[in-house]
């Protein structure tokens, strides 16, 4: 039961629930917060490069892993991104180029970490 734990949807799950409790965070809104949520088109990206990690962790299940990342990592950079760039203060057209180079990015990660991981494993 434990080496179904770890895997891409949790890692997504909670990072979900950090951009919800961002949202909620941010209601009177501050330029410290705002300029931390303008950052996260790049930040959410580089992070999921951790989900690579997975391969390393010896009780995780490889079957169908890389799959698992990439659905997840589509679907949750999704919601991730729409739920924490959602919470900055004066939405605009910058913010949605936000969100669309964070998309833009993820994809590339996620090309990049597939490729290193088929040649290392």
């Amino acid at each position: 039961m434990t080496r179904f734990l770890p895997g891409p949807e949790l890692f997504w799950l909670l990072l979900y629930a950090a951009a919800s409790f961002l949202e909620k965070a941010n209601t009177p809104p501050s330029n410290a917060v705002d300029d931390f949520i303008e950052s996260l088109w790049f930040w959410i990206p580089v992070a999921s490069l951790l989900i690579f990690g997975l391969w390393w962790i010896p009780s995780v299940e490889k079957n169908w892993l890389l799959l698992r990342v990439w659905i997840f990592g589509l679907l949750g950079g999704h919601l991730v991104l729409e739920k924490a760039l959602s919470a900055y203060s004066t939405q605009g057209p910058g913010i949605g180029m936000g969100y669309l180079a964070g998309l833009i990015l993820l994809l590339v990660f996620l090309v990049v970490g597939s490729i290193f991981i088929k040649i290392k494993f």
